[in-house]
This record gives structure tokens, sequence and C-alpha cells, in this order.
């Protein structure tokens, strides 16, 4: 079975019995999110974006990793989009999110199709924007999809993220969760679900943070960063899912924050909204040669690194 087959199956049956905990879904945690976006206010995501673009419509849009499809109905509700074009790898996501659009009564101004974010197929200079709302962590062929995303922007639109831009999962080691380990080691057993800490990388999905780590840089390549707000997550995301909330004290997601803030001093933001234009010629004909042969060279450079061992 491939990685991308088993992490399509892993969402399928997430979504029809979620198992996981999502540090963000705390209210608390919600809160501080917003107030770290709105910098002095509290923003949604959305309107950190509306507050960017000012009062900008776009027309047709492209929402890539769209889930059940929270996001591609709020962006009919807000005017903000005319029609969205949205796919996901889980089938199982996409029924439940033409359902909810239909009962929304926006169904006919959304269009949901499967597709593989490894393997993009999009029509050329079509979009007005293109979302990615925590999906690009789970792409391993980041150079394949972002050339096809600017090949299938036009060239004066927008590319959104809210996404992890923290380390890969292949970048976790013993020094790099040290200070995680020691935050767990804090507090009281009887509030613990483990007494130890693992690495924060998901077995049973192969695509969880593949190339986290990779996707500010792959994109500086051929999009220039207009506006970008880091969220933190960078000790609740890890840790949050190893404590017993139903016991926890009130205070113990307060004192975790001032934890995160520190080591926010230090490193930046495991988690980021941001919003990019495509790279103008010939910067963007430099971008497109670069995602098509790079990813060859490597394969190529480890090929030999093999044959020479």
């Amino acid at each position: 079975m491939s990685d991308v087959t088993r992490a399509g199956d892993f969402w399928d049956a997430e979504v029809a019995d979620p198992i996981h905990t999502s540090w963000m879904e705390d209210l608390r945690v919600r809160i501080r999110i917003n107030m770290m976006i709105g910098e002095s206010e509290l923003l949604w995501p959305i309107e950190w974006l509306e507050k960017q673009i000012g009062h900008r419509k776009f027309g047709r849009a492209l929402s890539i990793g769209c889930g059940t499809g929270p996001l591609e109905r709020q962006l009919i509700e807000r005017g903000l989009c005319e029609t969205v074009d949205a796919f996901d790898g889980s089938v199982h996501s996409l029924h439940v999110a033409r359902r909810l659009a239909a009962e929304h009564g926006v169904g006919d101004r959304i269009r949901y199709f499967a597709s593989d974010f490894n393997r993009p197929a999009l029509p050329r200079n079509c979009y007005d924007i293109v979302f990615f709302h925590q999906s690009l962590h789970h792409v391993g062929k980041l150079e394949k999809l972002y050339r096809a995303v600017l090949m299938a922007l036009k060239p004066e639109g927008y590319l959104y993220l809210d996404e992890l831009v923290g380390p890969s999962r292949h970048e976790w080691d013993d020094k790099r969760i040290a200070p995680h380990r020691a935050a767990l080691k804090t507090i009281p057993d009887q509030y613990r679900l483990a007494d130890d800490l693992p690495f924060p990388i998901q077995p049973d999905d192969p695509s969880e943070a593949i190339r986290s780590g990779e996707i500010m840089e792959q994109l500086a390549i051929g999009f220039r960063v207009e506006s970008m707000r880091g969220y933190g997550g960078n000790l609740l995301s890890v840790l949050y899912p190893y404590f017993d909330w139903k016991q926890a004290p009130d205070d113990l997601v307060q004192q975790l924050m001032i934890e995160e803030d520190k080591m926010l001093t230090n490193e930046p933001s495991y988690y980021a909204v941001v919003l990019a234009r495509p790279a103008r010629w010939p910067a963007r004909l430099y971008a497109l040669w670069r995602w098509f042969f790079e990813p060859k060279w490597k394969r190529v450079l480890i090929e030999l690194g093999r044959l020479m061992r």
C-alpha cells in the first residue's frame, strides 16, 4: 500500500470517527491564536485575509485539501469568492462537503472533486486565488504542486496559506524535542497521559508534516510573500494531546502558553497565515524551471550516493 493510499484511508477514517485531539479546538487556545494573528485584536484567519486584501473580491478560487468543506462555504457566504473549485484525497470528506454545501445553500457555487496533492492536474491561468488550509504540510512533492499552482494562478492572483510550517517529521530528534519533554515533566503525573513524549510524528498518517519545514523555502522560489503572521504552536501543538483535559486545572493551558512564549523569543512560529503573489517574469520562469528540474537532480544525487557506498 502506498503512502498516498494510507494517508487517504487515514483521513476517511478520521472524518468518520475522529480519534486525534486538535490543539486549535480548545477555545482558550483559539483566542490566543486569533490574538496573535490580529496582533492587537481578535481576528480569525479569514478576517486577517480580508484585512490584507481590502475590499477585493475574487471570481474563481481553488481550495487544495478541502476536507469537509468549511473554508469553501465560508468563502461563498462571506462574499469573498464567486465560485470555488475544491479537491481532496479523502473521498468520504468530499461526500460530507457536498452534503453540507447543499444544506447551506451554496452547493451550486462549489465544485468538489477528488485528486492527489502530489499529482496535480490544474487548468492554466484560471484562478484568482488559491487556498491551502492545513493541507500543504501533507504534500511530499512540494515542487510539483507549487509549479502547478503558479501556472494555474492568474498573473495578479493570490496564494493564501494557513499552515504548519514548522519542522518536517524527519527533523525531529532528541535535541529538538528536549524543551518539550522538559515542559511535560513539570506537569503533575495525574494530568498527563504519557510519562514521556514521543516525537510528534503520526505513524497512522505518513503524510503528516512530510516536508512542512520546506514550505516557506520552496514558496519563496516562485512567490512574493506580501504578509505573514505566525501564531505559535511550537509547544502547544506538540504537548496538547498528552494531557487529560477533563482532570487538568484551568490554568494549565495558560502555563503552557507562557512557556511557548519563551520558545517564540528564540524561534519562529510552527504555524502561520501567509498571503503571497506570483513572481513576475523572469523570476516566474526561473521558478517553473527550478521546480521541474531540482527534484530530478536530487533523485540522481541520492541514487549516486547509494551506488558509491
